[in-house]
């Protein structure tokens, strides 16, 4: 028997939503019979997580590349690293990593994860003209992928309407590391970190976007100051921050902390997660929350729709931009025993990322074995 030669080819290692997938998956391989490899095409950035892949002894290696010339360089560079560490798969994610990989002709197992909708992120994040035209270009590079994957059903939905051919391996988190804390040791870790011990605490983790639209979440918190003891906890850093905290200073119920290293810190002592998100892929921020058995108040949106409906009890969803009918969900939330079973179980039974490795390495193993008598000495 041999081991599989996996490649996994990223932008950075910064520290986001994919990033954290990526390092659920690695971490959970069978190295006895597949070998991860990780390659970065650019230097990392300050938040960089390469430590924590080093740490679990996965060999990371970059490109040094920036990012405008990726285009020009990255595909010799690329072939030359890859005589060196020859890959059975290669597998990226994102608009970069998935041009390179598409441009290789060998081996024969190239996978691309898609961690979102370029159609829609893409004109929200770089404005209508260079987002279209960046969506419709990440559009003909997974049309050129041997195969495509995408975290979420709603992204291969949206797939179909691209002539993009794709399947699904949902998005998962550590089932085990939730856990559902009692409310005298919510109170106990809250004074810890200088919250309200006697109200209703949301907590809202993401970038401070307009596709995350936390002014609209904001305003919706707004609306109930002076009326119920809810308090919100706005997680996150971005071009918004400034808007962001100016207007949340008119409130006394609104706390914003910034980009913290923690975010489980905030998510154990919380009753409810909340967002406003105009489009997600599948929701890292949101699956964390469902493990520590916090029930969600989401925007009705594809990606958040098809969290929800596993278990309904887990949650409500809004109207996109009704800001009134958010408001209306924030003041008649209270805890609840059945919910937050209901949200952890989300987690436990569907979104864990021992089922997603899984899934990825029943897929390595149909991809490469045809070529490569699949863990044979032959």
């Amino acid at each position: 028997m041999r081991q599989l030669n996996i490649t996994y080819l990223v932008s950075t290692l910064s520290r986001t939503g994919p990033t954290s997938q990526l390092l659920n998956l690695i971490s959970r391989l069978d190295r006895s019979k597949l070998s991860p490899r990780i390659v970065t095409i650019s230097k990392e950035p300050p938040d960089s997580r390469a430590q924590e892949f080093e740490a679990l002894g996965i060999p990371v290696c970059s490109l040094n590349l920036p990012r405008l010339n990726t285009i020009l360089l990255g595909p010799r560079r690329l072939r030359g690293l890859l005589k060196l560490y020859p890959a059975d798969v290669v597998h990226s994610q994102g608009i970069r990593a998935d041009f390179l990989n598409s441009t290789l002709k060998f081996p024969t197992a190239r996978i691309a994860t898609q961690r979102n909708d370029p159609s829609h992120d893409y004109p929200m994040l770089f404005g209508q003209m260079i987002g279209f035209a960046m969506a419709e270009a990440h559009s003909v590079i997974l049309r050129k992928m041997p195969k495509v994957v995408t975290c979420s059903y709603s992204i291969e939905a949206s797939n179909q309407l691209r002539r993009i051919t794709s399947c699904t391996i949902q998005n998962g988190t550590d089932a085990q590391k939730g856990y559902i804390v009692s409310s005298e040791d919510k109170n106990k870790r809250r004074k810890n970190l200088n919250l309200p011990e006697d109200e209703i605490l949301f907590v809202s983790a993401a970038p401070f976007i307009d596709r995350k639209n936390p002014i609209e979440l904001i305003k919706a918190f707004g609306e109930t100051h002076g009326k119920r003891k809810r308090h919100l906890v706005l997680l996150g850093n971005g071009p918004l921050l400034q808007a962001a905290k100016q207007l949340a200073s008119q409130y006394r119920n609104i706390s914003l902390k910034g980009k913290v290293t923690d975010v489980d810190e905030y998510l154990e002592v919380a009753d409810c997660f909340v967002s406003a998100s105009l489009s997600e892929g599948l929701p890292n921020s949101v699956i964390e929350a469902l493990a520590w058995g916090l029930p969600i108040i989401l925007s009705d949106i594809p990606a958040h729709r098809e969290i929800q409906q596993i278990e309904k009890r887990s949650g409500d969803l809004f109207p996109v931009r009704n800001r009134h009918a958010l408001t209306k969900l924030i003041e008649e939330f209270r805890p609840s025993d059945i919910a937050a079973q209901a949200a952890r179980s989300i987690v436990v039974d569907h979104l864990n990322a021992d089922v997603m490795t899984n899934n990825y390495r029943s897929l390595y193993e149909s991809l490469a074995s045809p070529s490569l008598s699949m863990f044979s000495d032959e």
